[in-house]
């Protein structure tokens, strides 16, 4: 006999076809691209203390109309018994701009907090809330418990795809709500907003978690068991026999499109915006460094999220790089690949700014960056600033 996760383990591998077979109907909204988290060196684990990275694939030249397919799927739903796990995500709108389901994630990233408990409490219980919404709206929507510590996610399935911006305007309706909810945090919905070229971003299936030993529990609507999730089997049966529904009612006021677009800063846009301007740097800061392609980029910073998502709510955000400095062949290519990061990751930015220099901002957060403030200390700003550079770089 294994342990308990052993055996729900073989269960989901007992039933990975069907399972494969239901994603594709139900799920599946583009095969030309998939979402996979992929396990890091040795050397990538000591920088970032992450063992994984999440990523699209594939890459931009080499996908195809279709590449996600039912081995695909069925390889994930029994990843625990493969020699190398394939954890997968799917996007979330189609190359028509419509979407299958709609999506929420209710993040608790520490079990370790001290107030980790009463977090995974107040999660559950608006989860729970919103579950309800949804049903009394005609929808069957599913709870799983994530990761096993007080993060969840809900997945409502619709009978025809539709519009995926009104998908994302009824889903961040229901969020938006999120403080009265009891949340710490508003959770990242999928889809997210529609921005034009954009592959949109992606959303874990149910299955083996990808960084622990645990799979999806369904929650089972029966409140008044002792344990009210369902596993394995029982919860497998309860996911194929999900009933989809409607298209979702008409939302009025809520911004569905995201036009990111880059630029080159002027004092006037600068004295428009009421908002004040701040540049974030991105290698270094929101990601981890790495050596290789100007379009490779490293796995997040610890924290980077959380902070950028605050930033964003009293500032508007430029993202800095160098990778954009200059021109070339590769240059669409690079802004490319910071865009899928940046959206992948849940990032939220107003600007890309590519070319030489930096744009007009009220701040600049950058890892390299030697405050020098002589209008505020005097002149002894300046030797600070010396005894800094000298710092980094060892001189005497």
């Amino acid at each position: 006999m294994g342990t308990e996760q052993e055996i729900i383990g073989e269960e989901w591998a007992q039933r990975a076809a069907e399972l494969a077979d239901w994603a594709m109907q139900r799920l599946v909204n583009r095969q030309d691209v998939w979402g996979q988290y992929s396990v890091l060196t040795p050397a990538e684990r000591r920088r970032s203390g992450k063992t994984y990275k999440a990523m699209t694939l594939p890459v931009k030249d080499k996908r195809g109309p279709a590449m996600v397919t039912l081995d695909k799927l069925t390889r994930h739903f029994s990843s625990r018994y493969l020699r190398k796990p394939q954890i997968i995500g799917l996007h979330a709108k189609s190359q028509q701009t419509t979407s299958k389901w709609f999506a929420i994630d209710i993040d608790l990233h520490d079990e370790n907090a001290t107030q980790a408990e009463d977090h995974a409490r107040r999660n559950l219980n608006g989860a729970l809330g919103w579950c309800r919404r949804f049903q009394q709206a005609g929808y069957d929507p599913m709870l799983f418990n994530s990761n096993g510590y007080g993060g969840f996610h809900i997945w409502v399935l619709l009978a025809e795809p539709a519009p995926t911006e009104a998908v994302f305007a009824y889903v961040k309706s229901i969020v938006s709500e999120w403080e009265s909810a009891g949340l710490d945090e508003e959770p990242e919905t999928f889809p997210k907003k529609v921005k034009d070229d954009s592959i949109g971003s992606w959303f874990r299936l149910p299955g083996l978690h990808h960084s622990r030993e645990i799979y999806s529990s369904l929650w089972s609507w029966d409140e008044w068991l002792d344990d009210p999730w369902l596993e394995g089997h029982a919860a497998i049966d309860a996911m194929l026999e999900n009933i989809p529904g409607p298209p979702p009612p008409t939302v009025e006021g809520v911004d569905v499109t995201a036009p990111r677009k880059t630029l080159r800063s002027t004092r006037k846009d600068f004295e428009r915006s009421g908002k004040p301007k701040v540049c974030v740097d991105l290698d270094g800061v929101l990601a981890e460094p790495i050596n290789g392609k100007l379009t490779e980029i490293g796995p997040p910073v610890s924290g980077a999220l959380e902070f950028m998502r605050t930033l964003s709510e009293k500032a508007e955000v430029t993202i800095l790089t160098s990778r954009l400095a200059t021109s070339g062949k590769t240059l669409r290519a690079r802004q490319q690949a910071i865009e899928d990061w940046l959206n992948e990751h849940g990032f939220p930015y107003d600007h890309l700014h590519h070319g030489a220099g930096k744009p007009v901002a009220h701040a600049y957060v950058d890892d390299r960056a030697v405050p020098c403030r002589p209008l505020e200390s005097g002149t002894a700003a300046f030797a600070s600033a010396l005894d800094a550079i000298d710092g980094l770089t060892g001189a005497d």
